[in-house]
This record gives structure tokens, sequence and C-alpha cells, in this order.
């Protein structure tokens, strides 16, 4: 049997699926993000960089903690008739939140899962949903470059983030999101706190930035202004051992500057002593103690909801499979 991929140059638009799981990566390397210092200023104690050990507090009454996941399921690429190809991929997201009121147990709760085909280049193609229950958006990206489709999945699963956590401030909801509030649409004084558990840059002078791995659990840094919509703070949530290095352990808090530096505050000395409590054990998690427990369970069952990751490949296979013969005999 002949292989379609042999006579692309002259045949319509050929999908293909790259042959190895999508769990080792595409057959390239996108560039890592923008790790540039960015130095901010302290906003507190007078503009000295010190150490808290807030009085205790227990959470407050109405507590969640909103996060998502995300899997590329294929990689693909797109052939058109004169050889060139371009890259996409098949993937799911997913986001919900964890209740936690002050009576009852915790409540996983606003499930939302997604599917799409996503192709850079601005190029759309539709799979026919499969038989087994698989279904796909048809979506594109106008820019070319390889990670193009993977940042926009990205991007899917933030906006359902971040409408997740809209609905749920309204409601009256203190909402610990797991990332960086710059996600979140709105910038109001909302009951919200950033939760930020990878250090991609130093945030502060050299100084103030040696000083943080010396936080205890339930201690927080002062605090300092990241651009003009945040205030952040670092805070230690467990200890990960003897073994660990210094920042093992340690999140950064971002709170909106539209809540007021005062209660701005307030927020971040509750917070980081209550925060600890939910910090995960190493014998569960393997990202323990920075990955809260909740969030741990939730992403566990939006990855249950996401399905066999087996299945959903043969489903993408089979589904491209069946896109180019009916090219072909069109």
């Amino acid at each position: 049997m002949a292989n379609p991929e042999a006579n692309t140059a002259t045949s319509r638009p050929f999908i293909g699926v790259e042959p190895f799981d999508a769990a080792y990566g595409a057959g390239f390397r996108a560039d890592e993000e923008d790790q540039h210092t960015v130095e901010c200023r302290v906003v507190e104690d007078g503009g000295h960089f010190r150490i808290h050990r807030p009085p205790d507090a227990g959470p407050p009454a109405r507590l969640c903690f909103v996060d998502g996941v995300r899997r590329t399921e294929a990689h693909l690429t797109l052939t058109n008739p004169e050889g060139e190809t371009i890259t996409g991929l098949a993937g799911a997201w997913g986001a919900g939140a964890v209740l936690i009121g002050r009576d009852g147990p915790a409540e996983i709760s606003h499930e939302e899962i997604g599917r799409a085909v996503i192709f850079s280049g601005g190029e759309q193609v539709r799979l026919s949903a499969h038989p087994g229950g698989w279904r796909w958006m048809s979506l594109s990206v106008e820019s070319v470059e390889p990670h193009a489709a993977s940042q926009h999945l990205q991007r899917l699963m933030r906006d359902a983030e971040a409408e997740i956590a809209d609905r749920l401030f309204v409601e009256g909801w203190l909402v610990v999101f797991d990332g960086p509030l710059h996600y979140l649409r709105r910038s109001r004084a909302a009951p919200v706190v950033g939760y930020v558990k990878t250090h991609h840059r130093r945030t502060l002078t050299v100084e103030h930035w040696q000083k943080v791995p010396r936080l205890a659990v339930g201690e927080r840094t002062s605090m300092f202004a990241m651009k003009d919509d945040r205030y952040a703070c670092y805070i230690r949530v467990g200890d990960s051992g003897p073994w660990a290095g210094p920042w093992a352990g340690i999140a950064r808090l971002e709170v909106p500057t539209s809540s007021g530096s005062g209660q701005a505050i307030r927020t971040v000395d509750r917070a980081a002593r209550w925060l600890p409590a939910f910090a995960s054990a190493p014998h569960r998690d393997a990202r323990a103690p920075v990955n809260l427990a909740p969030v741990a369970r939730l992403e566990q069952h939006l990855h249950h909801l996401f399905g066999d990751s087996r299945l959903a490949l043969r489903a993408v296979r089979e589904a491209v499979m069946q896109h180019n013969r009916h090219e072909e005999t069109a």
C-alpha cells in the first residue's frame, strides 16, 4: 500500500500524527519563556525588606481553590500540496474549584472540560466526532512559531480558570487562584489570592532575594509591587526535608493593588498562617509541600475526566485517517 506521505507535494493537504507519545514532547523544542530579572520595589516596612511571622489565623469561612490542567494528546502536522508543513496539536484542557466551607467536607465544583484541534499559520482543520465519544473544537492561531498551538491550549485553560474565579469571588468566596493574577481579566478589590509555586526569575534585588530562603513555615517577606496591579510577597508553606534546595516549599502570594495596601497586608498575613495547613505530603505528591493538597486533588479529578490518554491518541489517529481518506476522494 502506498504511503500517503510520499506524494504530499501533488496531493491534497495531508494531516500527520507524530508517531511517539505526546508525553515525550514534539519533534521540536520551543524556546523557554523570558526569564529576565525584574527587581520589584518593596512597599512595606518603609522600603526595608523584612521577614514577618503573623499571628495564628484560621482559614476563612468560605474558601476555594481554583486551578486547571491541560494535556497534549497528539502532535499533528499539516502538509499542503506544495510540501510545506505547519504544526498543530490535539489537546484537552479543564478547570474547576475545590470549595471549603466552615461546615462539611471539601467539594469539587464548577468543572469544565474542553478538547480541540489547534493548528498554527491560521489553518483550521475539522475532525469528525469519534464513535467513542471524543469530540474536538476546530481552532487556529495566526503565528507559525512551533509553540503557538501549545500556548493557545494554555490560554484556553487559563480563560476557563478565570471565568470560574470570577463567578466564585462574586459569590463571596475567598479565591486562591493557582497561578499569577495577571491571568484574571478583572482588576478589582476582590477576595482573591494568586498562588505561584514556580520561580522562573528573580523579582527582588540580590540582597533581598538571598533572604527569602530564610523563611520558616508560616512566615512571609515584606510586600513588594509587581507592576501597577499586584502586590506580592513570599511565604514558606512547608518543610521539604534536609535533602531539598533552599527554595523548596516557598510560594509567592499575589493580591490586587485595587484592594489597597492595608487590606493586602491583612490578606497575606492571614494566608501565610493558614495556607501551610493545606500543604501536600511527600508520600502523596511529588511536588510537596508547595503543591497544595486541594489543588492536587482537583488536578487528579480533572485528569480523570480527560479519559485515558492512550484512547485519546487512538481516537485522534482514527479521526485523522478518516479526514485524509475523505480529502483523497473529494
